[in-house]
């Protein structure tokens, strides 16, 4: 079965959907490959004029898929650095195409799928949905681009309170902080992307592409801020803090991180 899916209707309107229900919709590394794959996919074939991202089944993602996560406390630190590089660009080569992108976010949104949201232009949420940066939870630096992305939707006071707390919020809260522009349902979420994505193409196509250029200028700096996470995320992993936030979550319990750890400072 595959990981990742698409549909384009005749408007242009192309609908991606991460297709692991039976996991939340995790982001293992096999997604990532099928993900950026149909990147490519979509850019030979040149026929989209807007994205709708969304998850199958009740969650857009649950993150990081915890076999993956798992795995990585064997590897070395190089060779976490670089895969995790790999994996972030391969689900943010998105951004390499030069349309709208909309995240239609149902159930969990978290992790390192909230952050792949936050690359999208908007985000609308049903009203069921749970979003949370929940990297800290897991004694784990955020990664996908979400010290970037994160302050970049919401600004550096709530993107530092949601990144350094892990705590998971409501659509209603994240409308409130500007992390979503609208509520619909679980029904009507589909109906109310494309609804948006119809409005954009009633207008000059021409200066929507020009537009969408200006908004993203910004994301020059991403590239940065995505080897950082990188370097961090690959010593997190060798890290008896990860080990008890990954059992902390197969166990369903609250980890038991030690207390009144400290960095010495020069």
């Amino acid at each position: 079965m595959p990981l990742v899916t698409t549909s384009t209707d005749a408007l242009g309107i192309t609908t991606i959907t991460l297709c692991d229900e039976a996991n939340l919709n995790a982001m293992s590394e096999e997604m990532a490959a099928e993900f950026k794959a149909t990147i490519l996919s979509l850019k030979k074939a040149a026929a989209t004029n807007i994205i709708i991202l969304t998850g199958a089944g009740k969650s857009f993602s649950a993150g990081g898929h915890l076999v993956m996560l798992d795995r990585k406390r064997t590897l070395t630190p190089d060779e976490n650095q670089r895969g995790m590089r790999s994996f972030y660009d391969s689900f943010l080569s998105i951004l390499t195409l030069n349309v709208p992108i909309i995240a239609a976010l149902q159930g969990a949104a978290v992790g390192a799928g909230l952050c792949l949201a936050c690359a999208a232009d908007i985000r609308i949420a049903s009203d069921d949905a749970k979003l949370g940066f929940t990297f800290l939870k897991l004694g784990l630096h955020p990664g996908m681009g979400g010290t970037f992305l994160v302050p970049r939707v919401v600004g550096s006071s709530v993107a530092t309170e949601l990144l350094l707390t892990g705590r998971v919020i409501s659509a209603q809260e994240a409308l409130k902080h500007g992390l979503i522009s609208r509520i619909s349902t679980p029904e009507k979420l589909l109906d109310d992307a494309r609804s948006i994505a119809h409005e954009m193409l009633a207008c000059g196509p021409t200066a929507r592409i020009q537009l969408l250029e200006t908004m993203r200028r910004d994301l020059t700096g991403l590239p940065a801020a995505l080897e950082r996470e990188a370097q961090c995320q690959a010593i997190n992993y060798a890290s008896p803090e990860f080990a008890e936030g990954l059992a902390a979550v197969r166990e369903k319990r609250v980890p038991s991180f030690a207390k009144g750890a400290s960095i010495a400072r020069k």
